[in-house]
């Protein structure tokens, strides 16, 4: 976990494909992204805020891609989907070995990327670390 917020978590995914790869997943379920309320885009604002933050300032302002993943607007509900927000910098090339395999390559585990942006928690006004204690909000 990097931060959390009432609406949503910020995680480094296990096994993620990409160096400093962030998700960003609201904590009810919906299945689309239209479906949010306003108070819970809101919380995805100040989240992907306070995760960019950290990674602007671990990273000195890197490029990234930011894909918002969601069901298909229009089609009937599907209730096994959580839509997500993953945000991923570019870092390094995707490589012959990726493009072949479709097996990525990353250099830091994702424990390591959380504890790292975690330790920036002056960056997220209103939101917390998870392990912070309510005096540290």
């Amino acid at each position: 976990m990097v931060l959390e917020n009432e609406d949503f978590i910020a995680l480094a995914p296990y096994a993620s494909r990409f160096p400093w790869e962030i998700w960003l997943l609201p904590r009810r379920h919906r299945s689309r992204f239209e479906e949010a309320s306003e108070s819970e885009r809101a919380g995805l604002a100040r989240a992907l805020k306070g995760a960019l933050a950290a990674l602007n300032k671990r990273l000195s302002n890197p490029p990234y891609n930011l894909v918002v993943h969601s069901a298909p607007h229009g089609e009937a509900s599907d209730d096994d989907y959580h839509w997500h927000v993953e945000v991923m910098p570019s870092l390094s090339p995707v490589g012959g070995f990726e493009w072949g395999t479709g097996v990525h390559i990353n250099s830091i585990p994702p424990e390591e990327v959380a504890r790292n942006l975690r330790e920036l928690k002056d960056l997220r006004p209103g939101d917390r670390s998870p392990k912070a204690k309510p005096e540290d909000a």
